[in-house]
């Protein structure tokens, strides 16, 4: 089964930080989608989340994106680009 993957990267208030990313990883659940990688760092503004999620739709992933957007104490969510390989390039080589 081919699985479209994305990257996200976004902060979250100091305030209640472990509840919101809580709350971020029931929204992934909840739409059966794959976690494939979580990495969080602290910073003096808060808490900084890079999330790595597969789904078999492209649907899948712009739905969880905007209900991630919805919760109280995300700010704004960036898509992290994807590394692109040339498979005709590297079979000439």
């Amino acid at each position: 089964m081919d699985t479209t993957q994305k990257t996200y990267r976004f902060c979250i208030e100091p305030d209640a930080s472990i509840a919101t990313l809580e709350a971020a990883l029931q929204v992934v659940r909840r739409l059966d989608v794959e976690l494939r990688a979580l990495r969080t760092t602290s910073t003096p503004y808060g808490m900084e989340v890079q999330i790595r999620l597969a789904a078999p739709e492209e649907d899948i992933l712009t739905l969880c994106r905007m209900r991630l957007h919805n919760l109280i104490g995300v700010l704004p969510i960036r898509e992290m680009p994807t590394l692109v390989v040339n498979n005709a390039r590297q079979a000439v080589t």
